[in-house]
């Protein structure tokens, strides 16, 4: 998948400006792949993906049977929460970054070798990634009602704590696009690329997909 360049030249631009660009300049991607069949439930959901030389930008859109966000700390078990995901393997091998959001905007961004405990960003690395979520940012208890939220997250290449990122048009790099809600009353767990093993698992670099970044 191509990955377009946006607000070439633009430093920290307004998310405002950012949701904007990405709505009229970017197709929203679909994951629609619900990998483990004793977990059928898919909410409607998408990402929009683009980059500049100072950021990557992310737009996921999301309808779903209820939502819930109740983890306030970084680093903490966003995933039982209406949550979206991004894993990144820079090198195409089985080094990547996990970058794991609520649907208030609490973030956890770990890297990790597969099958290795994870090295967790600091407070002040996250920080870094900014964010705002139509749902606001204050927690709350799972609402069990038809819901749809949306959340713009733009993350400095430095952000990417173990690497030295400036990607150029054509730089390829390999990953994945999740939404997932552990905790909720309905579990969930969709993709973009399809994931083949025996239960849940998004920690598996073998299945990313490719990405290309162009202009």
């Amino acid at each position: 998948m191509k990955i377009l360049q946006i607000l070439e030249g633009f430093t920290n631009p307004p998310l405002e400006l950012v949701a904007e660009t990405l709505n009229l300049e970017i197709a929203p991607l679909p994951l629609e792949i619900v990998n483990w069949d004793e977990y059928p439930y898919k909410p409607a959901v998408s990402v929009q993906i683009a980059w500049n030389e100072n950021e990557l930008f992310l737009q996921y859109q999301v309808n779903e049977q209820s939502v819930k966000a109740e983890i306030t700390k970084s680093n903490g078990s966003v995933w039982t929460d209406s949550c979206v995901e991004f894993f990144l393997s820079p090198d195409g091998n089985d080094e990547y970054y996990n970058l794991e959001m609520n649907c208030i905007g609490t973030a956890l961004l770990g890297f990790r070798k597969k099958g290795e405990p994870a090295i967790h960003a600091t407070e002040d690395q996250i920080s870094t990634i900014r964010r705002i979520s139509s749902l606001g940012d204050s927690p709350f208890p799972e609402r069990k009602e038809q819901t749809g939220w949306k959340i713009t997250i733009a993350i400095p290449w430095n952000a990417f704590f173990k690497h030295s990122l400036k990607p150029l048009s054509g730089t390829k790099m390999r990953g994945n696009f999740y939404k997932c809600g552990d905790g909720l009353s309905v579990p969930h767990f969709v993709s973009w690329t399809k994931i083949n093993t025996p239960g849940p698992s998004f920690h598996v670099p073998e299945f990313f997909g490719g990405l290309e970044f162009d202009q």
